[in-house]
């Protein structure tokens, strides 16, 4: 025997040895950069108005919709756990954007990096994750419209696939559509801006929008089966209990207020600071200068048709990555349902590469004119992003101190009535003024609107129910209608002073009663 022979392992068969390098890299750098990024809540206990009250959880919400959101929440367990959920998070991100990489055909490393970059500081990110119970099934419905594109480019059968992916996907979720279909849409401008054939292209595009139309149609037949079959109605929420019930005429006519709303939220938006909004508007006109300057060096100009439809794609593309405000009959598009508009920027990554690709193929040195602008302009975009995240943690940790305190002090005068029992139920009437104690950490209340919180936790009714029971343990046996019904026709309530007046606070028929204002709510 060959005492010298070295013995060598033989090599782990699997897919992963068909993935691209340009997957791994963006994947090993949105997660690296994601778990840096949002490390302040992944190792805290951050919650908001609604996390506040998922800290014990499944995620059942099939009365608004999502009737695969809980499924969907399995890796993470029945607890809200910041760790678990963080990671889980990190790794959908990363394989998103490494799809996201792969759908575009994006190949230089560094444009690469700055992709998975942008994907995870985008503020919209910060907005997910402040719903922590929840993120991990909303990213893992990212990766899944990522997939879907990548699967309808990749495979001849894969938009099967695609739209059952994608139906999942709405059911955790339904604005992570925005994503699919912008990628989808890009994919067409790209197809005509590289000299595709149009009949071509315009076949895709039509399989494009058939995939999407073929999802939604998916998602609310299996909706409508579930909700039969459990017996469950839809809530009033974002315009659901309409659905399916709206014409044409009336979805048309939102178009206007979706391109409204995709303007304010990418060029103006009043909850980020003024040299973050500059940032970004200078990342938007970057990438509508680079799609018209690649569409001279291409000769678009000189292919009317060609030309019409790339301006029309671009025309159409604030509407794909805002499509969710059509849906939303009535609804609000606020921070969570606009992640897709990091697309933009993404899509000014792959229009640089495109034209330095050209202006070094022909030969000609000016593609380093294009390629710094880009890199800096990204940069400062991530950066501005990374620490406008972090400051919405911030806030949220003050907040939430903040309003620990304020229950301590709610909990201490209610031990202290006389008649209170442990097993007393408790009635909250009223909000909490928002100006009662001075805008908590007014420096920083601007970023309240990135992760939905207000002020002190205690003025919304249900968490402050929650921050009572849950953080400082204070029993909180509910009230019964008849209880509610003897307070109100009482009158007691004119007579008594708000929070923190003497009398706010007193027992009425085995309840205590907290009146902080003359608001009267659930």
């Amino acid at each position: 025997m060959n005492q010298s022979a070295v013995f060598r392992w033989p090599a782990v068969p699997g897919p992963w040895k068909k993935i691209s390098p340009a997957f791994w890299l963006a994947f090993l750098t949105a997660g690296i950069g994601g778990f840096i990024t949002h490390l302040y809540i992944f190792t805290n206990l951050l919650p908001n108005h609604d996390s506040i009250g998922g800290l014990f959880t499944d995620n059942n919400m099939l009365d608004i919709g999502r009737w695969s959101s809980s499924p969907m929440s399995l890796p993470s367990t029945f607890f809200q756990l910041p760790v678990v959920i963080g990671l889980v998070s990190v790794l959908a991100l990363g394989a998103a954007a490494g799809l996201t990489v792969r759908v575009l055909e994006i190949s230089h490393p560094v444009h690469i990096v700055l992709t998975s970059a942008l994907m995870v500081t985008y503020p919209a990110a910060c907005a997910i994750f402040s719903y922590l119970f929840t993120a991990d099934a909303y990213f893992m419905a990212l990766f899944l419209n990522a997939l879907a594109v990548w699967c309808t480019k990749k495979y001849r059968w894969g938009w099967t696939a695609a739209i059952l992916m994608m139906a999942w996907a709405c059911g955790t979720y339904q604005a992570f559509i925005c994503y699919a279909i912008g990628l989808f849409l890009i994919d067409c401008i790209l197809a005509l801006l590289k000299g595709e054939e149009v009949p071509g292209v315009v076949v895709r595009g039509l399989k494009y929008i058939g995939i999407c139309l073929a999802s939604l149609a998916l998602y609310y037949v299996v909706l409508k089966i579930v909700l039969t079959v459990t017996g469950t109605e839809l809530a009033d929420y974002q315009g659901l209990s309409g659905l399916g019930l709206i014409s044409l005429a009336e979805y048309f006519s939102r178009v206007p207020e979706a391109y409204r709303i995709f303007f304010d939220y990418l060029l103006t938006p009043s909850f980020l600071d003024s040299f973050f909004c500059f940032v970004l508007r200078a990342g938007f006109v970057y990438a509508a200068a680079a799609l018209v300057g690649l569409a001279v060096m291409n000769g678009l100009f000189r292919d009317p048709l060609r030309l019409a439809l790339t301006a029309a794609g671009a025309a159409l593309l604030p509407l794909a990555l805002n499509f969710v405000a059509l849906l939303a009959a009535g609804g609000e598009v606020h921070h969570l349902m606009i992640y897709a508009f990091v697309l933009v920027f993404v899509l000014g990554i792959k229009l640089t590469e495109l034209i330095m690709a050209r202006l070094i193929s022909a030969g000609r040195p000016g593609w380093t004119g294009v390629f710094w602008p880009n890199l800096v302009l990204c940069a400062v975009l991530a950066w501005c992003g990374f620490y406008t995240d972090n400051i919405a943690y911030l806030r949220m940790e003050l907040r939430y101190e903040n309003s620990l305190a304020l229950a301590n002090r709610i909990a201490a005068r209610a031990e202290n009535l006389e008649g209170y029992t442990t097993d007393a139920p408790i009635a909250i009437v009223g909000r909490l003024p928002i100006d009662l104690y001075g805008q908590t950490v007014s420096e920083l209340s601007e970023y309240d609107s990135i992760t939905g919180t207000d002020g002190f936790m205690l003025q919304c009714y249900y968490s402050g129910r929650d921050v009572l029971e849950y953080c400082i343990g204070l029993p909180m046996s509910q009230s019964t209608a008849e209880q509610w019904d003897h307070l109100y026709k009482s009158g007691i309530l004119y007579q008594t002073p708000n929070w923190p007046d003497q009398g706010c606070m007193f027992m009425f028929e085995g309840m205590v009663v907290v009146k902080l204002s003359d608001v009267y709510i659930e």
